[in-house]
């Protein structure tokens, strides 16, 4: 009887064996899964799964590319190691918008720059989930060993201002900063990501489970930071809570202190102003109130004009926005 038993028990494991091992390597042909960085190894400041030197093949249901990140820890092409002194070094900072990891590396923003500005070389520092605090503090760790002649920095209204708050964010594993008697002041204690497991390093399974339920946890927390809504949302809401002009506020003291770290070492500094769908597309913004009625009536723009205020009060401003609006096939 107990031989019985353990022949339907070694039956079942080797069943689950061979469904785990068909699930691995489905997972691995289908939706190839990046191993992130080694503990330990991230280069300060830069964050996602998207920092380990090399090429990375990503798929996914929307779109298959092979992010390339340079030895710098950053989605971009090697950058020289000495300056040419014959163009102008363009250093542009920014989220995921910048980091462009969901197409091929010549179709991002840094690389397409880079192709329209003749006589200059584009630095992408995409970093995502970035907020200003994060931005500035990029500028500071590499201006001196990159030496550039202008940095642009890439802000998504969206986001990038609830990126500076820790209670619209949520997230331990980046900067803030907060106003305190009118200046900035450094507040966080960035936490450190523990050993990765044997089976994150060896799983792609285990990956994509892993980081599927990472972006479930995500998107509860987002609903439960805005109150029902995505906490981004919220950006377009006209009832101001103090915590948002708290982050406004610190959004602007943020953008200042680039134009003046820029500023004291000769170099120019503006601004570029990216919308999302829900701001340039008729599309974006239906769906948005059908999912979410509470937001029928907001004016989905004057958050971006607001950013532009605060943006222009600081450095040149460049808004995408009208260039983009109606493009319903760009979202």
């Amino acid at each position: 009887m107990a031989g019985r038993y353990l022949g339907r028990a070694a039956l079942a494991l080797a069943g689950l064996l061979a469904a785990a091992g068909i699930a691995e390597g489905g997972v691995r042909w289908l939706r190839p899964q990046p191993l992130g960085p080694e503990p330990g190894t991230e280069p300060e400041l830069v964050r996602g799964q998207f920092t380990r030197p090399g090429d990375h093949p990503l798929q996914t249901a929307e779109y298959a590319v092979t992010v390339h990140v340079n030895a710098a820890g950053f989605v971009d092409r090697e950058w020289l190691p000495e300056k040419n002194p014959a163009q102008r070094r363009v250093m542009l900072i920014g989220d995921s918008f910048v980091q462009a990891a969901q197409v091929p590396l010549e179709a991002g923003i840094g690389r397409v720059l880079d192709g329209a500005l003749p006589g200059a070389e584009v630095e992408s520092l995409g970093v995502p989930g970035a907020g200003t605090a994060t931005a500035l503090l990029l500028l500071e760790r590499y201006m001196e060993a990159r030496r550039p002649d202008a940095v642009v920095l890439g802000f998504l209204v969206s986001n990038d201002v609830l990126n500076n708050h820790p209670l619209l964010e949520g997230k331990e594993d980046k900067p803030f900063f907060a106003l305190v008697g009118g200046d900035l002041v450094r507040t966080d204690s960035v936490t450190q990501a523990g050993l990765q497991s044997p089976l994150w390093r060896w799983s792609a399974l285990w990956r994509y489970v892993a980081r599927a339920e990472a972006v479930r946890a995500a998107q509860a927390q987002k609903l439960a930071l805005g109150g029902g809504m995505p906490v981004d949302l919220r950006v377009h809401d006209p009832a101001r809570s103090p915590v948002w002009e708290e982050a406004w506020a610190v959004t602007g003291a943020l953008i200042a202190r680039m134009a003046e770290v820029c500023a004291g070492r000769g170099v120019r500094f503006g601004v570029l102003l990216f919308p999302d769908g829900i701001q340039a597309t008729a599309g974006g913004r239906q769906r948005a109130v059908t999912k979410w009625p509470q937001a029928a009536g907001w004016d989905f723009s004057q958050a971006q004009r607001r950013a532009a205020a605060v943006a222009g009060a600081s450095a040149p401003v460049l808004d995408l926005l009208p260039a983009l609006q109606g493009q319903e096939g760009a979202y």
